[in-house]
C-alpha cells in the first residue's frame, strides 16, 4: 500500500505549519500533526491552518466525529478518517503513562493524543499512515501493530 505524499524524519516539535506554501517545499522533518496537514493537502487539496489541526482545538473542531472515545469499529471508517489514539508503548517498548488518570486534565490528555490517517482495507488488513518516533518517521502500518503502541480512542470524518 502506498501513499503518495513524503517521507520525513519524526521530531515531536516540527509542525503543524503555519502558511500553505511551506507544504510545496521539501519536506525533511515533522511530527504526526504535519502528516495530517500534509495529507489533507496534497491528497485533497485542503489546507488546514496550524490551529485547526493542533490539539487540542484541532480534536474539538476538525471534522466530525464518528467514534468519540469509545471502542472505534474501522469496518466503519472511511480512507482519509482522522485516528486519534493514546500513546500505550514508546519506542524501546517502555510502557508509557498517558491516560486521562494520568494527566492533570481533559485538555492535557487531549494535546497528548496521536493522530494518524486511516487508509482502509486491503486483503482484510486495515491499514494506517503516520508520523511516530517509533519508527523515527512516517510509516504505514496494519492496525494491530498500531494497536499495539497505541489505544485508538477517537475517529473523525473531516472531508
Amino acid at each position: 500500500m502506498k501513499v503518495d505524499i513524503p517521507d520525513f524524519k519524526y521530531s515531536y516539535l516540527e509542525g503543524p505549519y503555519l502558511e500553505q506554501k511551506t507544504l510545496d517545499q521539501k519536506i525533511e522533518i515533522g511530527n504526526c500533526r504535519l502528516a495530517l496537514q500534509i495529507y489533507f493537502y496534497k491528497i485533497h487539496n485542503k489546507f488546514y491552518e496550524r490551529d485547526e489541526i493542533y490539539l487540542p482545538g484541532g480534536y474539538k473542531a476538525l471534522g466530525d466525529f464518528v467514534f468519540k472515545e469509545e471502542n472505534i469499529d474501522f469496518e466503519k471508517l472511511k480512507e482519509g478518517d482522522v485516528i486519534f489514539a493514546q500513546n500505550l508503548i514508546g519506542k524501546n517498548g517502555i510502557i508509557l503513562k498517558k491516560s486521562k488518570s494520568d494527566l492533570k486534565n481533559y485538555d492535557e490528555w487531549l494535546y497528548h493524543l496521536h493522530s494518524a490517517i486511516y487508509l482502509g482495507k486491503k486483503e482484510n488488513k486495515h491499514y494506517i499512515w503516520q508520523a511516530t518516533n517509533i519508527e523515527g518517521g512516517t510509516t504505514i502500518w496494519e492496525l494491530d501493530k498500531f494497536k499495539y503502541h497505541y489505544l485508538p480512542v477517537s475517529a473523525k470524518r473531516v472531508l
